[in-house]
């Protein structure tokens, strides 16, 4: 999957999302998106299935289970699976929603 790719898949949410992170991030809600680390299939010594995982981020300042619910829906209609993890930043005071994909 490429970026434009995760970019067009994160449309409909109808907020603004950037690789890797914000010089100056808009107001919230937002998100990024990168990739990571890979989790390749070895076959004969050769890397035979690459394997990306992605990260998706959503910050925000209060949880939205709406919108988490959307995303979560837009990932599992492209059959993609996701692992979550939500994380109060207490010195920024807001909410890092990230989800993790395979691709």
């Amino acid at each position: 999957m490429t970026y434009q790719e995760i970019e067009q898949l994160l449309a409909p949410l109808e907020i603004l999302f950037t690789f890797h992170h914000w010089e100056q991030p808009p107001a919230m809600p937002y998100g990024v998106y990168f990739d990571n680390h890979t989790s390749n299939f070895e076959a004969d010594d050769i890397a035979y299935a690459v394997i990306r995982n992605f990260n998706i981020e959503l910050y925000v300042r209060q949880r939205d289970p709406d919108l988490e619910g959307r995303l979560e829906d837009i990932l599992t209609a492209a059959e993609l699976y996701w692992d979550k993890d939500a994380t109060y930043i207490d010195s920024e005071r807001f909410y890092q929603i990230s989800y993790e994909i395979e691709v």
